[in-house]
């Protein structure tokens, strides 16, 4: 198993894509620490699922948009494992709005936690890594819509255009003390979030997905396994690069 021996700490890992992950890693061998904010049964499920394979998970509960959010992860991941070889900033909260009508509560929750909590935390994980002469690998979850816009999320993509931003930023300044730093850019994904679409909703499902080349949405597995290739050994000589994965829609 390529990552064992390894600790990968993941943020919202309970559900979707962050789940993927978490099974992904453990696959692999790795130690799995993961934080979810509310659903504490969708968390023992994962716990469950990893546990039952013979894997080693801890599941840690906070408030991704609450003062000092990223401290107390760093607290409670190291309290389980004081050396983190690989961290995975994958939390991503929106609010629908137009941009005419985003509240400042909206606008700070958004960027609070899709950024500022991702920055901090990179930073406590790296400096931990610098110390501990570990060669890690840091890889931030963004977004196709970091790329390209979409109406009613204007929030949300400017948080993830700045993460993506910040990873090309810690690339070069981490890479002297071999820290990799990459990002994953997810197309268009069924998950919780947008679950009352492709459930619930096919026609507007269908008229989101047209014009994918390969001619389907994504599912969260189709990220999980790139996430784990970032983290590898296989990936020794990549850092700094943004791996969009959404079927060809940017082209389009």
């Amino acid at each position: 198993m390529k990552l064992a021996d390894k600790t990968v700490l993941v943020t919202g890992g309970s559900k979707g894509i962050g789940r993927a992950i978490c099974n992904a890693f453990s696959q692999q061998g790795a130690k799995v620490i993961f934080t979810y904010a509310h659903d504490k049964a969708a968390a023992d499920s994962v716990c469950l699922e990893i546990s039952e394979r013979g894997g080693v998970v801890h599941a840690i509960c906070v408030d991704h948009t609450a003062e000092n959010c990223a401290r107390e992860i760093y607290k409670l991941a190291t309290a389980h494992s004081p050396e983190i070889s690989i961290l995975v900033n994958n939390v991503g909260i929106f609010h629908r709005a137009s941009f005419l009508e985003i509240t400042d509560e909206q606008y700070d929750d958004v960027l609070y936690a899709n950024l500022k909590v991702p920055f901090f935390l990179c930073q406590l994980v790296a400096r931990t890594m610098v110390e501990q002469k570990i060669r890690g690998s840091i890889i931030n979850v963004s977004s196709l819509s970091a790329l390209l816009s979409r109406s009613c999320m204007t929030h949300y993509q400017c948080s993830k255009a700045a993460l993506t931003t910040l990873s090309r930023s810690l690339a070069l300044e981490l890479g002297e003390y071999g820290i990799r730093v990459n990002t994953v850019s997810p197309g268009l994904t069924a998950t919780d979030a947008n679950k009352a679409q492709w459930e619930g909703n096919g026609m507007a499902w269908q008229g989101r997905s047209a014009g994918i080349p390969l001619r389907r949405t994504g599912i969260p597995d189709d990220h999980a396994g790139a996430v784990v290739f970032l983290a590898s050994e296989e990936a020794q000589w990549i850092t700094g690069a943004d791996l969009v994965i959404d079927g060809g829609m940017s082209v389009y």
